[in-house]
C-alpha cells in the first residue's frame, strides 16, 4: 500500500498525511511478515508431494512437517544384537477375532483412507492384503513392500480390544513402511531414529486411537502387544520383533 501512496501520481486535490503514509507502511510489513518462516520444499526430501493418480485412496494432500512433528520422529531404540540374533526366534502372534468388525483407517500425513473389515474367518488377513501393503506404504517414497501379518494381527487385536459393543473404530495412522532412504533422512533430523528400524522391514505401525482413552489403549497394548511396544505423546508403536517396552 505505502509502495502505491508513493508511485501513484497525485492530484492537486491528493494530500497524504504523515499518520496515514506510516499507516499504509506498517499494514504492508505485516503483509510480508505473514510468509511462512519455514518454507518447506514439497519437491524433495521427506516432503515429496506424488501425483496419486489412478490411486485407492481419494483424499489425498501433501503434509506439512511443522503441523505433526510426531508423525516422522519414532524414538524406536535399536535392537541389541542379542535382539537382533534372536528376533526370528519367537513364536507366532496367534488371533481369532471374536466377532465381525469395520477399522477405519486414516493416514495423517496424507490424508488417505482406508476401511478395512476384519472377519472370524480371516482375521483380517486375507485376499485385501495389497491394499493394505499399498496403505502403509513409504508415503514420502510412495513404495510399498508387504507388511508383516504379525504386526498387523497385533493392531487388529487391540482395535479389537478397545472396541467395546461397536462394530467399528477410527484408527490414525503416523507411519507404517519406511525405506532406508527415508529412514536415514529422519536420522539426520533426530538422533533418536532406529537405524535398524523394524518399519524397514513393514513389521512396525506407530498409530493412535482418539475414541479411546490413553489408560484403555495402553492397557490393550500391554496385554496384547508379542513384540516392541512404544508409548509416546500422541500415539503408539508396536512391532513384531523381540519383546521389549519404553516410555511406560
Amino acid at each position: 500500500m505505502a509502495l502505491i501512496l508513493l508511485t501513484h501520481p497525485m492530484s492537486k486535490n491528493t494530500f497524504i498525511s504523515r499518520r496515514m503514509f506510516v499507516l499504509a507502511l506498517g499494514a504492508s510489513s505485516v503483509c510480508h511478515a505473514a510468509k511462512p518462516l519455514i518454507d518447506f520444499d514439497l519437491s524433495h526430501g521427506a516432503l515429496i508431494d506424488f501425483d496419486q493418480n489412478g490411486s485407492l485412496f481419494g483424499n489425498q494432500k501433501s503434509f506439512n512437517l511443522a503441523e505433526d512433528p510426531y508423525s516422522l520422529f519414532d524414538a524406536e531404540p535399536d535392537l541389541t544384537e542379542n535382539e537382533a540374533a534372536n528376533k526370528f526366534k519367537k513364536s507366532k502372534f496367534s488371533y481369532k477375532p471374536r466377532k465381525d468388525f469395520l477399522i477405519n483407517l486414516h493416514n495423517v500425513n496424507n490424508d488417505e483412507k482406508l476401511s478395512h473389515m476384519v472377519t472370524r474367518f480371516d482375521s483380517g488377513i486375507g485376499y485385501y492384503n495389497s491394499r493394505l501393503d499399498y496403505f502403509f506404504r513409504d508415503w514420502r517414497e510412495n513404495k510399498s513392500i508387504p507388511m508383516d501379518s504379525e504386526v498387523l494381527k497385533n493392531l487388529f487385536s487391540i482395535c479389537e480390544e478397545v472396541l467395546g459393543h461397536n462394530s467399528s473404530i477410527n484408527v490414525q495412522i503416523t507411519s507404517g513402511y519406511r525405506t532406508k532412504k527415508t529412514n536415514e533422512k529422519l536420522r539426520v533430523r533426530s538422533k533418536n531414529v532406529a537405524k535398524n528400524s523394524l518399519h524397514i522391514e513393514g513389521k512396525a505401525i506407530d498409530f493412535a486411537i482418539r475414541e479411546v482413552s490413553q489408560k484403555k489403549l495402553r492397557s490393550a497394548a500391554k496385554n496384547i502387544c508379542s513384540g516392541g511396544l512404544g508409548f509416546y505423546p500422541g500415539f503408539v508403536h508396536i512391532d513384531s520383533g523381540p519383546i521389549r517396552r519404553w516410555g511406560i
